[in-house]
């Protein structure tokens, strides 16, 4: 029998009862790598109706996973990658000014529980939220993650943005620490998606809400999507470019 997830994405407001435990479950990973010492984790997104959630969970060890999407709606209220690297790199808020009217979000607060290690639930976490991108107005992304995981958004579409720091990466949070800027730059077409993802994300947002046999790691789990976050799930001609696409892709 094959082990079950459901990934769920809401808005952050609608639902404080997963935000919650979103915060408790990150703050036990966060403790059992040594960070909680460095950095204090912000949690006025559990408020902000432009911040979008997808989280992971299982029948028996509860939520195991998370991530969250934060759209750059206001120029007043920063992105968390901008507050993280403002000392360091002052320009990555002229950078994100040019992504804005493009309409740019940030991918934030991935997390996986370490009693589920080993099941790529990072991989299918990073993979949803990219899925989901258009449906809310992100057709930019940008993110910044640990080196060693900067494999996750390539194989959906992200580059280093390698105008800032030393080709985008920086010693964050500690000099200990590799962290990578990465930027998406066509979330509707992710031309540069691997194949496999590139697929996936365009079956998904054709029919968000379904329930697909993936095998992210060793083991073959079964999915259940429920990816629907806005009414009209996603815009005409976003649909027409997906659906040329996938037939390009899949044909």
């Amino acid at each position: 029998m094959k082990d079950t997830l459901h990934l769920i994405a809401f808005k952050a407001p609608d639902r404080p009862d997963l935000c919650a435990e979103f915060l408790h479950q990150h703050e036990l990973v966060l403790a059992e790598l040594g960070i909680p010492l460095v950095v204090k984790a912000d949690e006025s997104w559990i408020h902000d109706p432009f911040c979008y959630v997808i989280v992971a969970t299982h029948p028996t060890e509860g939520m195991v996973g998370g991530i969250r999407l934060q759209l750059d709606h206001n120029p007043e209220r920063s992105l968390p990658l901008a507050a993280s690297l403002s000392s360091l790199a002052p320009d990555i808020h002229a950078v994100l000014d040019q992504l804005r009217p493009f309409g740019n979000g940030e991918v934030c607060g991935l997390w996986s529980a370490s009693r589920y290690a080993n099941r790529g639930v990072t991989v299918l976490l990073s993979l949803a939220v990219t899925t989901i991108a258009p449906m809310v107005g992100a057709n930019r992304l940008v993110c910044f993650v640990g080196h060693h995981t900067k494999r996750h958004p390539e194989r959906n579409g992200f580059v280093a943005m390698t105008g800032i720091g030393d080709r985008g990466v920086f010693d964050y949070p500690t000099s200990e620490f590799r962290s990578v800027v990465m930027v998406n730059p066509d979330t509707i077409l992710l031309p540069y998606a691997d194949h496999d993802h590139r697929k996936a994300i365009y079956s998904l947002r054709l029919r968000p809400d379904q329930t697909r046999e993936e095998q992210p790691a060793r083991l073959r789990l079964e999915v259940r999507y429920d990816l629907i976050v806005a009414a009209g799930v996603i815009d005409l001609v976003a649909y027409r470019m997906i659906s040329e696409e996938r037939l390009r892709y899949t044909g």
